[in-house]
């Protein structure tokens, strides 16, 4: 539960005790008053997609975990993961800046595209003849080679649980995926997601604008077919405003149409967020609350100030939204 959820619990629960101890009607009236007052100046967490200060990360990372939590970040969405390390850095340094600037790192954007499992040949007619009169051992004692993502996300998600992480996003498919290909990422997904959950983590699918969008041939986008073939249950969705809206589509009803199956928002605009006016992210977010959204996390990607200026200023322009407050 967030701070939020944790403060409408403890008022609500003091509620039901004014109401069973006073027994007054008018004294649950004032009360409930008070709360509704409180509640209008409570904002919620928000966080960074941390590849937005990529630069600032890898020149003085703690002055810029620093300065994030200053700014009035709560949490973070990390990224660029490589080698075992988190923007250059050792899992447990990035979570000990985290956690000395207060700043809960809630998902980690990691990317391994599916790498197909070499089959055993078929044996040909001599080889039979070899391996059935015992002059070739290795090909009778031969095993199923590990498949060699399970062995890769498996690090990966340890790493991912040692953050703290509540979610793993991937945000990428090959380029132009034929039918196959994607019937291919629909089981790596569902794989993915699998061994996330057995770690209590959301697998998530970031998808691109690419991938949102139909092929010329009138097909279904990439991201409804893996949509509609995935499990509901291990894979979900990050869902990105500019990539959506850039593809041309509705984010609203996409919310709708996936509600329960969008825990996590991206906040993006064509610039600083707030200011390019092509995405109305008041009715995005009070959409995304109302269907299922359960944190919100900001990226700008593109910067017409120095990026730590685009950042904060993204960020008070978000706090500004009457959905925020929620």
């Amino acid at each position: 539960m967030d701070r939020l959820g944790f403060f409408k619990h403890g008022l609500s629960s003091l509620l039901e005790v004014a109401q069973s101890v006073i027994g007054l009607k008018h004294a649950a009236d004032s009360f409930t008053e008070a709360v509704d007052e409180a509640l209008s100046n409570i904002q919620t967490d928000i966080g960074l997609h941390l590849p937005s200060l990529d630069a600032d990360m890898y020149e003085d990372p703690q002055g810029t975990i620093y300065d994030i939590a200053q700014m009035g970040y709560t949490l973070l969405e990390v990224g660029v993961y490589a080698a075992g390390k988190i923007h250059n850095l050792p899992i447990a340094r990035i979570r000990e800046l985290a956690d000395g600037a207060k700043l809960k790192i809630v998902s980690a954007h990691i990317n391994k595209l599916y790498e197909r499992v070499a089959e055993k040949p078929e044996l040909t007619d001599t080889d039979e003849a070899v391996t059935q009169g015992g002059n070739n051992i290795e090909a009778q004692s031969e095993e199923p080679k590990p498949d060699p993502n399970v062995e890769w996300w498996r690090k990966a998600l340890d790493d991912v649980e040692a953050m703290g992480c509540k979610y793993v996003v991937m945000s990428r498919l090959p380029d132009y995926p034929t039918d196959e290909v994607i019937t291919d990422y629909v089981g790596y997904f569902n794989l993915i997601g699998e061994l996330a959950a057995e770690r209590g983590i959301q697998f998530c699918f970031h998808p691109r604008k690419v991938d949102m969008q139909m092929g010329e041939d009138g097909k279904q986008s990439p991201f409804a077919r893996i949509a509609a073939e995935c499990d509901a249950e291990k894979v979900k969705f990050q869902i990105d405003t500019y990539e959506a809206t850039d593809a041309g589509v509705d984010i609203e009803e996409l919310l709708k149409q996936y509600a329960k199956r969008v825990p996590l928002l991206h906040i993006h605009d064509y610039i600083i967020v707030g200011e390019s006016g092509k995405i109305d992210f008041e009715k995005i977010i009070a959409e995304g609350i109302r269907t299922g959204v359960k944190d919100i996390l900001l990226e700008v990607s593109k910067y017409s100030l120095p990026p730590k200026v685009c950042i904060e200023r993204s960020l008070l322009n978000a706090k500004n939204l009457p959905s925020i407050r929620y």
